[in-house]
């Protein structure tokens, strides 16, 4: 892989902690390899805007980080699912969302581990840039789902995020995976053994 990165996670589970810094906040993180897809479960606890946010999704992938199947919930309301065809199809509880079409990747808000899916599927070299369009999950108030234009560009010590007028330097692990998101997220644990 020209990436950087292990083509197979060595380690077939691991459980990260992100604490957000933004607002109080915090994700729990189970994810799961299996050499034939990739599974997410997350629950993200936060205060936002003064609005207290309790949401679980779990994104399901395929084993070229493709999104295949994604389930997000706020508490008291009922999850939606939305499932992919990894080409740029999309259905939500079974009907087709048009206005999704084109896109392979996802982007909920208010977690940083949406971000590795494309940095795992898009493989760029150092210096490369992608242009891309993500379905978007904004989770708060209410769960609002569209599209967004987004950019990756392959640095140093991470990747470039663009979306609109925000920008962001992330750094990232061996697996992808967002360890400092400045001003919103830090890893507060790794699911790497301790030294």
């Amino acid at each position: 892989m020209t990436d950087g990165y292990r083509a197979s996670v060595q380690r077939p589970h691991r459980r990260i902690m992100w604490q957000a810094l933004e607002w109080p906040g915090c994700e729990d993180l189970d994810l799961a390899f299996d050499g034939t897809g990739v599974v997410a479960d997350g629950l993200v606890i936060a205060r936002v805007d003064g609005e207290a946010v309790r949401m679980a999704y779990r994104v399901e992938c395929d084993e070229h980080w493709r999104a295949r199947e994604v389930t997000i919930g706020l508490h008291g309301e009922t999850p939606r699912t939305f499932a992919g065809d990894g080409a740029g199809t999309w259905l939500e509880d079974g009907r087709e969302r048009a206005d999704l079409a084109g896109c392979i990747d996802v982007d909920i808000a208010l977690t940083p581990f949406t971000n590795t899916l494309p940095i795992r599927r898009l493989a760029l070299a150092e210096g490369a840039a992608s242009d891309l369009d993500v379905v978007y999950f904004l989770p708060a108030p209410r769960l609002d789902v569209s599209r967004a234009a987004q950019r990756y560009r392959r640095t140093g010590s991470g990747y470039r995020y663009e979306s609109g007028s925000f920008s962001a330097d992330l750094t990232v692990d061996g697996d992808g995976l967002v360890t400092d998101y400045p001003g919103l997220w830090a890893i507060v644990d790794s699911g790497e053994p301790a030294p």
